[in-house]
Order: C-alpha cells, then structure tokens, then sequence
C-alpha cells in the first residue's frame, strides 16, 4: 500500500531547472512498510468506505485517491513541534532540522546499510546518478575522518 503525499517531478519539471510554481506541483508516493500498520490502514479505509479511487475531474482518468493531504507546511510544523519538545528535554541539535535533513539523513542511512546505489537512485527520485553519488562522497569523507 502506498500513500499519495509528497511532490513528485512531472516530466516537463524534469525537463525544466529549478521549481515549478505552486499549484502545479505533483506528489510522491510514499511506500509504507510496516505490515501492521498498513493493515490498521486497511482496515480504517474498509470501514470508513473511504474510495481508493477517483476520477480526475479534469483529464477524465481514474486515479489512486489520496487519504490525506500532507504538505511542507504540515511537516515543517510536525518538526518544529518534535525540535521544541527535544529542546525541553535538553536536547540540541548540530544542524538545522528540516524536511531536506531528513532527506539527507535517510539516504546516507541506506549507504550505511549497504544498499545498491541504482536502488538509492531509485528511492531519493534522481533522475542521474551523479545526483546520486553525492552521498558516496560524503560516506567515503566520513570514513576518512573516523
């Protein structure tokens, strides 16, 4: 099962630098895999007689419905929310917390666990694999410093 939620280069955004202006944006899908709670999901959705599909009024086509909307603005307050209740704790962080960190954070993770580069590729949404092999320079230069 996956969630419609994050944006998601359109084929004309990958053609084109920088942007595109808000409102055109599109979304990811974000894969989820921890089995009990897609079942709880699953379940919720069954008993809520939430559609899993819809028709795009403008184009006609049938399309995965989305659960929920979650935007940057959503996330960035989730974090904030999580960074204030950690500094309360006493807790600091090094480097400002932010949706690109996590981004960050999550790919060099999958280079420590081994992960084919083509599959990373894959998962971070690069379209080249130099955009890619940014992380394994950063990995190497952390390997040198340890």
């Amino acid at each position: 099962m996956q969630l419609a939620t994050l944006k998601q280069r359109t084929e004309k955004a990958a053609r084109t630098a920088g942007r595109m202006p808000a409102g055109q944006q599109t979304h990811r899908l974000v894969p989820l895999s921890d089995s009990w709670y897609v079942s709880q999901l699953q379940t919720m959705v069954a008993t809520l007689k939430i559609p899993m599909e819809r028709r795009n009024r403008r184009t006609g086509r049938t399309e995965k419905a989305r659960i929920w909307e979650v935007t940057d603005r959503t996330v960035r307050t989730w974090i904030g929310e999580a960074v204030a209740a950690a500094a309360a704790d006493g807790v600091t962080f090094s480097v400002p917390v932010t949706p690109h960190t996590f981004r960050h954070s999550y790919a060099m993770h999958m280079l420590y666990a081994g992960i084919p580069l083509k599959v990373l590729q894959s998962l971070m949404g690069h379209k080249s694999i130099s955009s890619t092999e940014v992380y394994t320079k950063v990995f190497a230069l952390l390997k040198q410093l340890s």
